[in-house]
């Protein structure tokens, strides 16, 4: 199936054929059939010049190109009506005009042809196909009515058969060619885009779990080394604190991809998850107002200096989130005592830590302002 784009450049050339087919009809008509109607008018009087065949055959083309251009859906019902209209039109033409079929006054046969190529633009060519073969065979069969049928009259219906019908069939099928070749190649064009977006969103994921590789591998390593070596004594409130820090930001690390509505939200219940699995209490409190999406890297940032105080906690914490579309504060209070001060949480988030009454309290505060500042 076609995209949509692929689609409307189809359809864009689709509509200029259209309209080269109502300028050819109506200059047909007006230039050509016009002024013949005007002098057998003159000659012969209103019924026998056709005229008001040529404005029933006007009437019809006017219809039919308002209905295309409009993009009212071709229905097969209206198109076949106006073509049986013209077929009619060109039977009585013929019969009523001076000198005949091959008279220089017909024009019937001719402005059938280029008229049902506007009303039949949109049905497939079968059918327009189907409607030049009627043409001729009303043709023929006015040559019977008129006892015109010899063989220098049948040989000169096919050459007008064949020359009236080539511009029209030449028309539909151009436009056609022209308009599936343009379909194939915003089609092509399509499929190269979305190789190129696939591509760019593998490199951005690749990129993604480098930069987290790294960040986990800062994390641990150095503690890792540490306690390998055994210059780590893992009796100390600052080693132990530093092993729950990088635990829980392991844990934080694996939910940052996880396609979840509030990501920050999930990221601190990981980070409870950790600290609850070394025998603290965490009540996570839900969100006071709608958290906006926020970076990675912002999210980040608000979760720190929980990490720290819960790696901290002796027992109990409370985290609390107050957030709207300018401004995400997290707030942690639990009885730690932190063994190193806090690290920065960067540039767009303001930290503030506070210990009163063996309590700690901090919070990461991050606004619309700063980070537009950053």
């Amino acid at each position: 199936m076609a995209s949509s784009s692929a689609a409307d450049v189809e359809e864009h050339y689709t509509r200029g054929g259209l309209w080269i087919a109502i300028i050819v009809m109506a200059g047909w008509h007006v230039a050509a059939t016009a002024p013949v109607v005007i002098e057998a008018w003159l000659a012969y009087g209103l019924l026998r010049s056709g005229a008001l065949i040529w404005l029933a055959f006007a009437a019809a083309g006017t219809v039919s190109a308002v209905t295309l251009l409009r993009g009212i859906g071709p229905r097969v019902a209206l198109p076949w009506a106006i073509c049986i209209v013209l077929l009619a039109g060109e039977l009585a033409d013929t019969l009523v005009a001076p000198g005949g079929f091959f008279g220089n006054h017909d024009f019937g046969f001719t402005s059938a042809g280029l008229f049902g190529l506007v009303v039949l633009w949109r049905r497939p060519f079968a059918e327009y196909l189907a409607f030049l073969v009627a043409d001729a065979l009303v043709a023929l069969a006015v040559l019977i009515l008129l006892g015109e049928a010899t063989r220098a009259h049948l040989a000169g219906l096919i050459v007008v058969c064949a020359g009236g019908g080539a511009l029209p069939i030449a028309i539909y099928v151009g436009v056609r060619a022209v308009a599936a070749t343009a379909r194939r190649a915003a089609e092509a064009e399509d499929a190269a885009a979305r190789s190129r977006n696939a591509r760019l969103a593998a490199e951005a994921v690749q990129a993604a779990r480098r930069a987290r590789y790294e960040t986990i591998r800062a994390t641990v390593v150095r503690l890792l080394d540490g306690l390998a070596a055994g210059s780590l004594d893992l009796a100390a409130d600052q080693t132990r604190q530093e092993i729950a820090v990088a635990v829980t930001r392991l844990r934080r690390f694996l939910v940052e991809s996880d396609d979840v509505p509030d990501p920050l939200s999930h990221e601190l219940r990981a980070c409870a998850d950790a600290a609850e699995r070394r025998g603290v209490a965490v009540d996570l409190i839900a969100a006071a107002g709608t958290i906006p999406m926020l970076p990675v890297g912002t999210r980040r940032a608000l979760t720190e200096p929980v990490i720290a105080v819960l790696a901290a906690t002796a027992s109990r914490a409370r985290i609390t989130v107050v957030a709207s579309a300018a401004e995400v504060a997290v707030a942690i209070v639990a009885d730690a005592r932190l063994a190193a001060p806090i690290a920065s949480a960067g540039d767009s988030v303001h930290c503030d830590v506070d210990e009163e009454g063996g309590q700690l309290w901090a919070q990461a505060r991050w606004t619309v302002q700063s980070a537009s500042l950053s």
